[in-house]
């Protein structure tokens, strides 16, 4: 083996989806898949935060950190509220002072941009300047619904095929990537990974007694951010429906966002018994097992995704889903044993698949686990780097 075999390969990172001492749980999909790759290669991330004019400066974010031993810059760059077709020019003028500068003294080989847009067509055009090879990593949302946006997409018709690879996380989102020009051969899916020792079938009973959960309900789990394309409106339509077919069913929602007041608002209907809603708030990411453990099914009813982990950390704990039949989700839900799927955007639909669900006998948690089949996150780096390294080689 050459020596060009066996040294590490020294990669950077540009993306928007990285935790930050302000956002400890942002993103822990990237956290999880970048720290397994640098224990195959030598890894920085420069976690790019924008600066909207008119909006007051976010205080306390430091400029340099150390996250589970991997070294994170966190980079401002100007973004014009209304114009996000400027993002990626302007992130290139903000980022290539210092990238210019760390690639000439930590030799970089190759820089992956994680989302396509404004990353991953910022970092075409920085490899351009730096004269690097570039993959581009696409998550879900920055293929399905940034490029709703036209100059946004013609950006991304221009550069995302100029990069030497495109690793996205389904196969939903590589025909997305083909569709926007980037040759066939050039995109590789490399599915997301789950941590096995965390996310793994353990006691309903006990999970509900840790979390004040009663032990007598049917407990359907909605994990994740709460904003409308996530459906949180549907689901709260939904729960209404569904307390009229399963009075003992209560629909559990864990997270933050613009509609949480929403799901409050639901929450206390519940008090006054003409709904079955409860609202709990964010909890770390190592406490998810723990809510997977006590639900009777996970439900995740997005208007648009890519892949979402909660559905394969809900696998991994035995748990089926009910979802919608958006994006790479029929990837995940690929036997009627894992769960259900429904259209989007209708809530009786909806309903009636939870109602479906819980009449179903139970599965055996374990062979549901084995079913998902799904990677832990060292292979899904391995995947990852096995990318890297060729597009290294093939420049």
């Amino acid at each position: 083996m050459s020596r060009e075999e066996v040294r590490r390969r020294r990669v950077l990172i540009v993306t928007s989806l990285f935790p930050s001492n302000l956002s400890p749980g942002h993103a822990p999909f990237n956290r999880r898949q970048f720290v397994a790759l640098a224990k195959m290669a030598d890894v920085e991330v420069v976690s790019v935060v924008p600066r909207r004019l008119g909006d007051s400066m976010v205080r306390g974010l430091l400029k340099t950190e150390t996250i589970e031993s991997l070294p994170v810059v966190h980079k401002r760059y100007l973004s014009v509220r209304g114009l996000p077709s400027l993002n990626a020019v302007l992130m290139v003028a903000g980022l290539l002072p210092g990238l210019a500068r760390q690639v000439r003294e930590r030799r970089y080989e190759v820089l992956l941009g994680s989302y396509a847009y404004p990353e991953g067509c910022a970092v075409v055009l920085l490899g351009r300047i730096l004269k690097l090879p570039v993959v581009v990593k696409c998550h879900g949302s920055d293929l399905d619904r940034v490029t709703q946006h036209h100059l946004v997409r013609r950006q991304l018709q221009w550069l995302l095929p100029q990069a030497r690879a495109v690793v996205t996380v389904s196969e939903h989102l590589a025909a997305r990537a083909r569709e926007l020009g980037v040759r066939g051969d050039r995109v590789h899916v490399v599915y997301n990974g789950i941590d096995r020792q965390r996310f793994r079938p353990m006691s309903q009973s006990e999970a509900r007694r840790r979390l004040s959960l009663p032990l007598d309900r049917d407990v359907v789990l909605f994990m994740g951010h709460l904003e409308e394309h996530k459906g949180v409106y549907d689901l709260i339509r939904a729960a209404a429906i569904l307390q009229h077919q399963r009075p003992r069913a209560t629909v559990v929602f864990v997270g933050a966002g613009p509609l949480r007041q929403a799901v409050q608002g639901a929450a206390a209907d519940d008090a006054r018994g003409r709904t079955a809603i409860r609202l709990s708030d964010p909890v770390p990411h190592d406490e998810v097992p723990f809510w997977m453990a006590a639900a009777d099914v996970v439900c995740l009813p997005s208007w648009n995704e890519g892949m979402p982990n909660v559905i394969r950390e809900a696998h991994a704990c035995g748990r089926p889903v009910v979802a919608t039949r958006v994006g790479g989700i029929p990837e995940a839900v690929h036997s009627a044993a894992l769960g259900i799927l429904v259209p989007p955007r209708q809530p009786e639909a909806l309903a009636e698949a939870l109602a479906q669900q819980l009449e179903r006998p139970p599965v055996d948690p374990e062979a549901l686990a084995r079913l998902g089949s799904i990677p832990t996150w060292e292979q899904s780096a391995k995947n990852v780097y096995d990318v890297l390294d060729r597009a290294i080689r093939d420049r």
